[in-house]
């Protein structure tokens, strides 16, 4: 029983590793960064969206990663008028291969408007066989 329990152990690892979610945050910009295709990437950065300042131009290569769901934006103090945030984006690993990921902060309104910051992420998306 227990070498069957230990073999159904060493099979479920690989299955899990590419379902788990990979966190990544605005500090992590520049980073190389390795997906199993299947697994998502969660991605969390500070915006305040009472400036009128928005996560813009985001730049990928939508054959090995795509955006998985609807972006989320929380407030860090939902009684404070202006508080800052936290925007939530996920994208999953389609297919093996590289990519860059480029996004970047700045003004909705004018987007000819250099960007506040800017956040970028070398993927490489490797099949798990």
């Amino acid at each position: 029983m227990k070498k069957f329990l230990l073999l159904v152990a060493i099979i479920s690892i690989p299955t899990l590793f590419s379902c788990k979610e990979l966190v990544v945050t605005y500090k992590d910009s520049g980073k190389e960064i390795t997906l199993v295709k299947g697994q998502v990437l969660k991605i969390t950065l500070p915006a305040n969206a009472s400036t009128g300042n928005i996560w813009r131009k985001t730049a990928y290569n939508d054959s090995i990663i795509y955006r998985y769901g609807k972006s989320n934006y929380m407030l860090a103090d939902e009684n404070a008028v202006g508080s800052p945030g936290t925007l939530t984006v996920r994208f999953k690993a389609l297919n093996s291969g590289k990519t860059k990921l480029f996004m970047e902060y700045g003004s909705r309104f004018d987007e000819h408007e250099k960007a506040l910051k800017e956040f970028s992420l070398d993927i490489t998306v490797v099949d798990m066989k």
